[in-house]
């Protein structure tokens, strides 16, 4: 009887941990959709077919995909665009996996500013700073023309892009030529003035024995006079311009890296 109480007991027992283990599964989940308009840019078919093309890329490559869209950012941080793309993130547990990596572009329409940040180690392989500064790029023209479904959706498929690159250990990163063609140019420059520098010593040297095979002879300068019949100056003013129409910078923060602009 004893024995079969205890059973039961540890039946019970394991029961509780299991139902405990699939709460808090549940409760570390994202508490958003892949897509989530609170501003109303989309229509109700743009966002289902946007939601299914995130949740896609987000299960295949294991790092969650997101866009929200708000009136104004201040309602979550009053700080920047950026902070406050990082507190939604952090505050509705975005992300995949236990690490809960994932990529995530809010726009706020009021001063119509975005922000777009990536966290966790599979993100930031498959993203880093340079990729994410290319990532830009592809929706920023269509959210200058207001076309938020098209630049969702290049959003989305370029992600995929990236994430199916990285996934096969061949990330987009920045060509090492153009760095490595401006060094090769430095180098040769610096070796090129390196050589005038020399040349220029060795026609001195010779000017200098020649006048003196001349003082040998005989030569000598009893008067010494110099003339400047002319006598120019000229000057320029150069000018600085600037523009931030379209501007964006890097961001860190939040445990993670990101972009901030207008559009």
């Amino acid at each position: 009887m004893k024995k079969r109480i205890r059973c039961l007991l540890l039946v019970l027992i394991l029961t509780l941990v299991f139902c405990v283990g699939a709460v808090a599964a549940e409760q570390t989940g994202a508490q958003l959709s892949y897509v989530t308009d609170s501003a109303g840019l989309l229509s109700e078919n743009e966002t289902m077919l946007l939601e299914k093309m995130a949740e896609s890329v987000s299960k295949k490559y294991g790092v969650g995909v997101y866009i929200v869209t708000v009136e104004d950012y201040r309602d979550f941080h009053s700080e920047g665009v950026y902070k406050a793309t990082y507190t939604i993130y952090h505050e509705y547990t975005m992300g995949e996996g236990p690490n809960r990596d994932g990529i995530m572009l809010l726009l706020s329409i009021d001063d119509r500013d975005w922000a777009m940040f990536c966290y966790g180690s599979r993100c930031e392989y498959a993203l880093n700073s340079y990729g994410q500064q290319k990532l830009e790029k592809v929706f920023l023209d269509n959210f200058g023309e207001n076309d938020w479904y098209g630049g969702f959706e290049d959003y989305i498929k370029e992600c995929s892009v990236y994430l199916e690159k990285a996934s096969v250990g061949k990330p987009v990163r920045a060509s090492l030529f153009y760095p490595l063609l401006i060094v090769i140019g430095l180098s040769l420059l610096a070796a090129a003035a390196v050589v005038a520098v020399i040349w220029q010593k060795m026609d001195a040297v010779s000017k200098k024995a020649t006048a003196n095979a001349y003082v040998s002879v005989g030569l000598r300068l009893t008067e010494q006079t110099d003339r400047f019949t002319h006598k120019t100056t000229s000057s320029r003013k150069i000018e600085r311009s600037s523009s931030s129409s379209g501007s964006s910078h890097s961001e860190s923060g939040g445990g993670g890296s990101g972009r901030s602009g207008k559009f």
